[in-house]
């Protein structure tokens, strides 16, 4: 059971359950009373069922499910040489279509109008703002700074006041915040983010200390409402989405834009690709999928391509 990360296993109970119930229905449970070992033509059938109410990403997880259901049952990986299902799922992924909207990145300009559109003498503001600078700043993942809710914190993985450090009670000019755990690291070796000063208002360090004095050091979850519910990622998205919305800003943001969006300021400011990885902890070149050109520096490469012929 320790082989899957407790997220993983809360996201492959469904799609089991989903399997289960679709057997059932089908009357292909085995006389054990499980589903397993299923054949190919089950699972394309079960795939076919799914496209009608889930998208295609989805049902990919759904059979990995089934597959982490056949091994803890003794059987062999069902989906392998599955070029049958292979077929079936390309074929729900092109009837389906691209439903994915890209997300956008909360850029510094963002950030400004997130700012104006908070009162910093509002407790929950205060909190607020001082959650979106530390995800900015430290190119944070949501799960990394957010709980679901106070029965699921777990103080060996999520953030709390300890996990804050400053050089300087007196004159702060470095943060230092410690990550115990994060989806690159599965064996929770942890590791220690440090974030200097920015440009007022933009700063981690001058939004989050207020905010440590007016919450103080009780135990929980760094971030916390008044009323004594923690931050989590629908609350924090939910929120979010009304400030950009009020402001007339659209498009898909989230949890997630602020990562995006700090790796996106970093390269257009020019801080060079090997340090945008390490200050997002990349451990692969996926951190580039991260980076949004806007559209008129790319229109400007144009006139580069030309510079040779006009001389």
């Amino acid at each position: 059971m320790q082989g899957l990360a407790p997220s993983t296993r809360s996201c492959y109970r469904s799609g089991q359950k989903k399997f289960f119930e679709f057997c059932t229905q089908l009357g292909k449970l085995h006389q054990s009373g499980s589903p397993c070992p299923a054949d190919e033509w089950t699972l394309c059938l079960f795939a076919t069922f799914l496209a009608s109410s889930v998208q295609h990403s989805t049902i990919k997880v759904y059979l990995s499910a089934v597959r982490a259901l056949h091994i803890e049952q003794g059987f062999s990986d069902p989906l392998v040489d599955c070029l049958r299902l292979q077929r079936v799922l390309r074929g729900i992924k092109r009837t389906q279509g691209d439903s994915s909207s890209l997300r956008l990145p909360i850029t510094d300009d963002i950030m400004m109008v997130i700012f104006r559109a908070l009162d910093l003498t509002h407790p929950d503001h205060c909190m607020f703002w001082a959650a979106c600078n530390l995800a900015y700043f430290g190119f944070l993942r949501s799960a990394e700074f957010t709980v679901p809710n106070l029965a699921s914190y777990v103080p060996a993985i999520h953030l709390g006041v300890a996990d804050v450090a400053v050089d300087s009670h007196l004159s702060p000019s470095c943060l230092r915040l410690r990550i115990k755990a994060s989806k690159t690291d599965p064996f929770r070796k942890g590791c220690f983010l440090h974030i200097g000063k920015g440009e007022f208002p933009l700063c981690a360090i001058s939004s989050l200390l207020p905010y440590l004095t007016l919450r103080g050091d009780a135990s929980g979850p760094l971030f916390l409402f008044r009323d004594g519910r923690p931050l989590s990622r629908a609350l924090l998205t939910s929120w979010l989405r009304g400030i950009l919305s009020a402001a007339g800003i659209q498009g898909n943001f989230s949890s997630h834009s602020f990562r995006i969006g700090a790796a996106t300021v970093a390269a257009r400011n020019g801080i060079p690709d090997h340090q945008i990885q390490a200050l997002g902890r990349w451990t692969s070149s996926a951190y580039l999928l991260y980076i949004r050109t806007p559209a008129e520096s790319l229109s400007r490469l144009s006139k580069q391509l030309s510079l040779s012929a006009a001389h």
